[in-house]
């Protein structure tokens, strides 16, 4: 099983990740508050797929199978899920409300507080749980690993450039007149 990244905090009230792009794309894109959230969204969505596609954490194979009771309830049945074969979607709820807030390089997925348990159980292997030994059903969806990251999201937006803010372009004219100033002596006599 995937080792969990530091850059996850894991517990019932928060299930979030904080992935800062300057450490690891190499590129600065603070300025460029829409492409942090294009990178960040592609994040989400490479998550969502790679459960359909029943994996997990660095690409792992989800583990199953599910408990007896879970597998024999109407609740399983109604959603169509196999004995051997997990699908992290019941209801949807859970995959479905993973969100990002951008701020400045960094971003954050997470699952907001009204799910976070369910997250938290899963990704734990319901520690904590009444009838279920604790790690025995863990299953690490949540997240990405460097290396996910650096195969499956850096190649998608390599070549892009964050845009310039208005700040930035004035510092960039500022540096050009004083080097013209410099190079034609142009400054006071």
């Amino acid at each position: 099983m995937a080792r969990l990244p530091t850059n996850i905090n894991l517990s019932e009230d928060e299930v979030s990740q904080t992935i800062n792009l300057k450490d690891w794309m190499g590129v600065d894109f603070s300025s460029d508050p829409n492409l942090v959230r294009q990178i960040g969204q592609a994040c989400i969505d490479y998550m969502t797929k790679r459960v359909d596609d029943n994996k997990g954490l660095g690409n792992e194979k989800l583990k199953s199978p599910y408990t007896k009771t879970y597998a024999d309830s109407l609740d399983f049945q109604a959603a169509g899920k196999s004995k051997n074969d997990v699908n992290m979607k019941l209801s949807g709820d859970m995959l479905g409300s993973i969100d990002l807030e951008e701020s400045g390089n960094s971003f954050k997925i997470f699952i907001p507080s009204d799910e976070s348990p369910k997250a938290y159980g899963h990704m734990t292997g319901f520690k904590g749980h009444p009838t279920i030994p604790e790690g025995k059903y863990k299953r690490q969806f949540f997240g990405l690993t460097k290396e996910e990251f650096k195969k499956e999201i850096a190649p998608k937006f390599k070549g892009e450039k964050p845009k310039e803010t208005e700040r930035d372009l004035v510092g960039e004219l500022i540096k050009t007149i004083k080097t013209a100033d410099n190079l034609f002596d142009i400054g006071e006599e």
